[in-house]
């Protein structure tokens, strides 16, 4: 994955960053490329190495975020008996975290999704809330930047969207 000068990526850690150029340095009488980034006013100087590694990703795109939006309006299943618990909705918290931190974007909207769920029937513990709050500003910051929205309005949106899909497996659920 080769990124360029003038490049929006995702650090992890950071979030979203523009490349502003690429440096060749000498670290430990070893030569080594950067990519200079900045996120407002931080800048960070980031080895190719470690870009290539996972420190750096592009972008989500369109399709990337449809199937998002999609997930999210997809309702969680229900077991056999229908019974609605909390077991059903678990985190690991330390985990989870960490996947924010990371930026990776399928925990992310996983961790949404399963505590967007669980606070429907019980008020979310302190951390678990905190977790929540973050992973739905994570996601919704990286889909606002890329549509030129609000962060508020994709909140709005995905909120929407899950609020849908749940109302969805209430409305089959009670069909049956």
């Amino acid at each position: 994955m080769n990124f360029n000068i003038g490049d929006t990526v995702m650090k992890s850690g950071l979030g979203i960053c523009k490349i502003k150029a690429i440096r060749k340095m000498e670290v430990e009488g070893v030569e080594q490329q950067f990519y200079v980034l900045q996120s407002g006013d931080v800048k960070v100087m980031v080895p190719f190495s470690f870009a290539h590694a996972g420190g750096l990703r592009f972008l989500l795109d369109e399709d990337a975020i449809e199937k998002i939006l999609e997930f999210f309006h997809t309702p969680i299943r229900l077991p056999e008996e229908g019974a609605e618990t909390t077991d059903l909705y678990g985190i690991q918290v330390d985990q989870a975290k960490e996947d924010i931190k990371q930026r990776r974007t399928d925990a992310i909207v996983e961790i949404v999704k399963t505590l967007f769920y669980k606070d429907k029937i019980v008020e979310l513990a302190k951390a678990e809330a905190e977790i929540y709050q973050n992973a739905l500003a994570a996601i919704a910051e990286e889909i606002a930047h890329i549509q030129h929205s609000s962060r508020q309005k994709i909140i709005n949106r995905i909120k929407s969207a899950l609020t849908e899909g749940r109302r969805t497996r209430r409305d089959h659920h009670v069909q049956r």
